[in-house]
């Protein structure tokens, strides 16, 4: 079952993603590429607590947590990027984005757009570093327990 989902994740992501690239939406199309990932990931995430539920002595592996934190640290950065670039529009404050849009609106309308999209990118870059830093560091940490648990 978990193989005909990851057929079907990647027919129907091939399929939608080459729809963007058609229509010549970069942005698009590299967050649509991490969504896929992400649901490919979460398929072998499955196939592994499917496998680890059979052992009576079972822990919790954070492992994909931090590998999630880490995407989503990625996406962040992108998404940082996107508005240094000039690519991504700057809050206007109709969304529901508070915390960083307000931070944002307030740069832009104080200082002017160019000041603005330099918060902007520079704030979700820095939360998105932090993220993949949170990631990393969760993902190490399982790996430096794995590997002290078998040289016991």
């Amino acid at each position: 079952m978990r193989i005909i989902l990851q057929i079907v994740i990647v027919f129907a992501g091939g399929l939608a993603l080459a729809a963007l690239l058609y229509a010549h939406e970069f942005v698009g199309s590299v967050v649509f590429a991490g969504a896929i990932a992400l649901l490919l990931a979460f398929t072998f995430y499955l196939k592994e607590q499917t496998e680890s539920r059979l052992s009576p002595g079972r822990k919790i592996n954070y492992k994909p947590m931090g590998i999630v934190i880490l995407l989503l640290g990625a996406f962040g950065i992108f998404h940082g990027l996107s508005y240094l670039a000039g690519s991504e529009a700057l809050p206007d404050g109709s969304g529901r984005c508070r915390a960083v849009c307000g931070l944002v609106l307030l740069a832009t309308q104080s200082f002017g757009e160019s000041v603005g999209r330099l918060v902007a990118g520079f704030l979700w870059s820095f939360v998105g570093l932090f993220l993949c830093y949170v990631g990393y560091s969760t993902v190490g940490w399982v790996e430096q327990r794995e590997n002290h648990r078998i040289g016991e």
